[in-house]
């Protein structure tokens, strides 16, 4: 066995599980604040990666990232007080169905606006501005490690498990909890429930963002196109593994994700074309045989 590329494999992989565990961890944000299982997650990180697209047409890439992260939580939030907030306290299914239609409408908002051609990220051809963000690249002893990676690693990663804490320890994180166990008795403690959902909404498109601009190849490889939204299909699965209600839990199950899909493209690709993108939910289906409420989810028993 070929120890470096195994520990190559390993790095590559947590590096893809930390873009799934942002994107992940948001989405699960919005479902512990509101209940409301937003279907339109890959749509807000197609919509996170095309708005970086369009601001790296005017700056560098890295500042087109950052500036990018304002405009997705003003979006955000512009979902949440527009679309989602009057179906509140509606039948749950009207409120599934109304989110799978806000990604039917987000989709065609996006062909409308740019295209259904892929992008190439950045340019670079027009006024010479960095098409990437700054190559961090490296090799050592036989294990290399591209742009890509690193920056996940030190980029999406850290801010996932950031996320985690501060919901742990914040003020935040404390009114979140008390929203989700009960809205009306948070409002009746005056809290103002419906800013704290808001933010959850607005961080939700934070994370994407973030994760569809390096998806999109913001360090590198391709651009935004619409192939983003079955990436980011990937989302239920990793929510469903962790526990829909917990982000400790999508962090962790993002990277186990990334490095199961890893070693699946390693060792069985060759054998079974399809199986790399097959395996996340094959190992859902077996999780929820016998752990439904997924591996660190709250187990509720409901008399009925």
């Amino acid at each position: 066995m070929d120890f470096a590329l195994v520990l190559q494999t390993v790095f590559n992989g947590l590096a893809n599980g930390a873009l799934y565990a942002v994107i992940t961890a948001g989405f699960v944000l919005v479902y512990r604040a509101t209940s409301v299982v937003n279907f339109a997650i890959a749509e807000f990180l197609l919509i996170g990666a095309y708005l970086t697209y369009t601001l790296s047409l005017f700056l560098p890439m890295l500042p087109a990232i950052f500036l990018a992260l304002p405009l997705a939580f003003a979006f955000g939030v512009l979902v949440e007080r527009g679309f989602v907030r009057p179906l509140l306290g509606r039948n749950v299914v009207a409120v599934i169905m109304a989110t799978i239609g806000l990604a039917s409408a987000l989709d065609g908002a996006a062909l409308i606006v740019w295209g259904p051609d892929q992008k190439a990220m950045g340019a670079a051809s027009i006024a010479q501005l960095p098409k990437e963000v700054p190559n961090l690249a490296f090799s050592i002893g036989g294990v290399f490690l591209s742009s890509k990676a690193v920056w996940s690693l030190i980029l999406a990663l850290p801010l996932a498990i950031l996320l985690v804490v501060l919901l742990k320890y914040s003020r935040y994180g404390v009114l979140l909890r008390a929203v989700s166990e009960s809205e009306t008795a948070a409002l009746a403690m005056g809290i103002n429930a419906p800013r704290v959902v808001a933010v959850a909404w607005g961080v939700s498109a934070v994370m994407a963002t973030i994760g569809g601009a390096f998806l999109a190849g913001a360090a590198g490889g391709g651009g935004p196109g619409h192939h983003l939204v079955l990436l980011g299909l990937i989302v239920f699965p990793i929510a469903i593994l962790g526990g829909f209600d917990s982000v400790p839990g999508a962090v962790v199950a993002g990277l186990l994700i990334g490095l199961i899909e890893a070693f699946s493209q390693l060792y069985l690709e060759s054998l079974l074309p399809g199986i790399t993108q097959a395996i996340p939910f094959v190992i859902v289906l077996l999780v929820l045989l016998v752990r439904p409420y997924g591996l660190f989810g709250q187990h509720r028993i409901e008399r009925v």
